[in-house]
């Protein structure tokens, strides 16, 4: 099947430089067949050694943990680089690469002109491994997939995980139009999902710059191939970087936010202001637990017309969910129902990047609604307090995190949809903590705990 030197052509691989350790495993992506490229997987044994790895590939749509077919196992000679193709026998496929000693691997496209020869400059394209791989309940973007008459692109999704993997998966124009706005697909364990020309089997035969995004239960990978037929090229396009780093530039500081000077600050964290209207919850109200895992009640709110709402409570951080990337639920603060949204607060904990974000926007659906993101990691077993401030007339909403210390520790600043609050008679403010553990990505929170809940309004 495989060979050295010269080989089989093949349309796109993922792949990634990395030195492996002993029996480390990582997994190449290979798109469909093409005769104007060749795959090529550069292996480069740098001891005085011979080592040795084995390479079983895995067809689309086929389980990886049922083989029929034993793996192959390749020796590479001491201080010697080897060059091999033929890695599949065509068709979309995953191969796996195990190796049983220090070796490092690369792998890269080459164009080849109408005799087969190879020409122009090599492609090289990153491999998955565990640095690599995308944790389960975290969404990954990959942006830039167009259609039209000498382009396409097609979507790779590789389940990692060794059991099914449940993934939703969106797309959307560079507008923020949906052409899909969401698809649930079950995946086989340890395989590849290949969709071929993927644009315009959600109903676009012509567009540019579009984003798919993909969350799955489990660990998982993505990446499209997009194939410019007019220039015989090929462009393969990872998960978009979060913007996450430790890195700065010299002399960088956050500065504290200047105040608005004209927005009056918020009502302090106890009693009543003159003039404003008062909620409270006093107490802890809620301490989550397997039985009882999320708190939701409505609060009696006097009819009128309102520029500001204040929220102030104390949560408790309970610990991580086993699987710490998943969404933990702050808060749910709506106007009788999700649809009027003050503000759905969300903590992700430190199996992928870490943020508390929030959801808000009244009058529109939840997957429209806006999303914003403060990347900070919130610390299991401190309690915080929590101020959301959703100042309607002054077109701004303020979420802060002050640690037991009163450090104020995050802070994020977004925009509302509307310039009033208006209650009618009988409507209510609609207030939930904790997750209920319906969903693989809304796991239950048991240990964490709410409490003190303080809310002013200022009417209009």
């Amino acid at each position: 099947m495989m060979r050295q030197t010269c080989g089989l052509v093949l349309a796109a691989i993922l792949g990634v430089s990395a030195a492996l350790s002993a029996q480390g495993t990582s997994y190449v992506l290979i798109g469909d067949s093409d005769k104007e490229r060749d795959v090529l997987l550069s292996v480069h044994n740098p001891t005085g050694q011979s080592q040795s790895f084995d390479i079983l590939p895995i067809a689309a749509d086929t389980s990886g943990i049922n083989r029929s077919a034993s793996a192959t196992r390749v020796e590479v000679p001491a201080g010697r680089t080897m060059i091999y193709s033929d890695l599949a026998e065509g068709g979309p496929t995953m191969v796996e690469l195990t190796t049983h000693g220090e070796l490092t691997f690369q792998a890269f496209l080459m164009p080849l002109n109408s005799s087969g020869k190879r020409v122009g400059l090599r492609e090289q394209i990153p491999i998955v491994d565990s640095e690599r791989l995308i944790r389960g309940g975290s969404w990954a973007f990959v942006s830039g997939l167009r259609r039209d008459v000498h382009d396409r692109s097609d979507y790779a999704i590789l389940n990692l995980s060794h059991a099914s993997n449940r993934c939703e998966h969106r797309v959307r124009s560079h507008e923020g139009h949906w052409a899909r706005e969401s698809t649930v697909l079950n995946h086989h364990p340890l395989s590849l999902t290949y969709v071929s020309d993927v644009l315009l089997v959600v109903g676009v035969e012509l567009g540019d710059r579009y984003t798919i995004s993909t969350n799955c239960t489990d660990s998982f990978y993505v990446a499209a191939l997009v194939t410019d037929g007019w220039n015989h090229q090929v462009s393969v396009l990872e998960p978009s970087q979060s913007g996450v780093s430790s890195l700065t530039p010299p002399g960088y500081g956050e500065p504290p936010p200047a105040p608005n000077p004209e927005t009056p600050d918020p009502p302090p964290p106890s009693g009543c202001t003159q003039g404003w209207v008062c909620v409270d919850l006093k107490g802890t109200f809620h301490r989550a637990t397997t039985g009882r895992p999320s708190y939701e009640t409505r609060l009696n709110t006097p009819a009128g017309t309102y520029q500001r709402v204040v929220f102030r409570f104390k949560v408790h951080h309970g610990g991580w969910n086993r699987v710490s990337s998943r969404n933990q639920n702050l808060f749910w603060l709506a106007r009788e129902k999700h649809v009027d949204l003050f503000g759905f607060g969300v903590a992700k904990g430190p199996g992928g990047p870490a943020q508390v974000f929030y959801r808000t926007d009244w009058g529109i659906n939840h997957v429209n609604k806006q999303r914003v993101v403060k990347h900070y990691l919130m610390r299991a077993g401190q309690t915080y307090d929590v101020m959301y401030d959703f100042d309607a007339a002054g077109g701004r909403i303020v979420l802060t995190l002050t640690d037991s210390a009163g450090n104020e520790v995050m802070r994020s600043e977004g925009q509302p949809n509307i310039s009033e609050i208006p209650f009618a008679e009988g409507q209510r403010i609609a207030v939930g903590f904790g997750f209920r553990g319906e969903h693989d990505n809304e796991p239950a929170q048991p240990g964490w705990r709410w409490s003190d809940l303080h809310i002013e309004l200022l009417p209009k």
